[in-house]
């Protein structure tokens, strides 16, 4: 294939700006800061799953204890009819004696069941703290995470910018170079890594960074400037330079 020494040189720039292109792709993809934002939205989402778990907990034990609260209200009322009863003086000695006994059974029976409601009541309370503690982590970790979006935000608008000013720089210059040439290049970008073309820099090529053999490099430095070469190990097209050593 045949190509202008000067297309060849825009060939080169034009693996510059590809080269470009492909290092703000990769810093896009691979910020530090979007790996903390993974770790921080795994850790919220673990933790939200506990909030959730310890706000159905709560609020069993919330229902726990208005039962608790239910059973003592209903013996002390039992009790409250029992005492008026006893204050009225009505009825049999026997059955004012009865009701004496009852009485003093409500109120074992009472103290039996307060101190049941007051465990219920610590449970509760411990209950609620640790849905409070919860709750405070989730929103701390999600401000730390909100300041971090903001920071990649700003790097990914700043990392788009610098690519639409590269894709449009791209667009110019291949524009001005030979079309075979560009299909040739484009043919081998895609099939070695983004990089099709490679400058001969002291005898090597800078895309496997493999020194030429003497055999090469004869034949290269006979070539015609026109003459688009290619690398004998990688493929790439080489382009021939002041510092190519030929």
């Amino acid at each position: 294939m045949k190509a202008t020494p000067l297309d060849q040189e825009r060939l080169l720039e034009l693996q510059k700006i590809d080269t470009q292109i492909l290092q703000a792709e990769h810093r896009r993809k691979s910020l530090p800061e979007l790996a903390e934002i993974t770790r921080l939205s795994d850790e919220i989402a673990e933790l939200s799953r506990q909030r959730d778990e310890q706000a159905v907990e709560h609020s069993d034990i919330k229902r726990e204890l208005a039962k608790a609260e239910e059973d003592v209200e209903q013996v002390r009322t039992r009790k409250k009819k029992d005492e008026a009863r006893l204050a009225s003086g009505t009825g049999s000695a026997k059955d004012l004696e009865n009701l004496q006994h009852e009485v003093a059974t409500l109120d074992r029976r009472i103290a039996a069941l307060e101190e049941v409601e007051l465990g219920v009541m610590v449970r509760f309370e411990e209950a609620g703290q640790a849905l409070s503690a919860l709750a405070e982590k989730i929103s701390a970790l999600e401000s730390e995470k909100s300041a971090i979006d903001e920071v990649v935000n700003t790097k990914l608008a700043e990392i788009k910018d610098e690519l639409v000013k590269l894709v449009a720089d791209r667009k110019d210059l291949s524009s001005t170079i030979d079309g075979e040439l560009i299909k040739l290049y484009e043919k081998i970008r895609s099939d070695r890594d983004g990089m099709g073309a490679a400058e001969i820099i002291r005898r090597r090529c800078t895309g496997c960074q493999l020194d030429l053999t003497a055999a090469d490099a004869a034949r290269f430095a006979a070539s015609a400037a026109d003459e688009v070469i290619r690398c004998e190990e990688c493929r790439r097209i080489l382009v021939r330079t002041a510092d190519s050593g030929l």
